[in-house]
């Protein structure tokens, strides 16, 4: 997102459900999907996630300086 948009968007197929284990991977194979850094990713971090199914990555949690306000991942597969 940047300036409160959606500028860039993709799907990423997990392959299997996602969980507090495997969280990290799929950050890492989306970020490298889109071309950026990825993230720092904390246990919290999928907990909250995988408790509502929506987390938002901000320049905070990038070790290097990214080029949008933020990287907001939503789970679609909310079965």
């Amino acid at each position: 997102m940047l300036d409160g948009r959606v500028k860039k968007g993709i799907i990423h197929d997990a392959g299997e459900r996602v969980t507090v284990a495997n969280f990290y991977d799929n950050i890492r194979g989306i970020a490298e999907k889109m071309g950026i850094p990825t993230p720092v990713v904390l246990n919290t971090y999928a907990e909250n996630f995988l408790t509502y199914n929506i987390h938002k990555f901000k320049q905070r949690d990038f070790l290097e300086e990214i080029p949008f306000d933020a990287l907001v991942i939503e789970n679609g597969d909310q079965d």
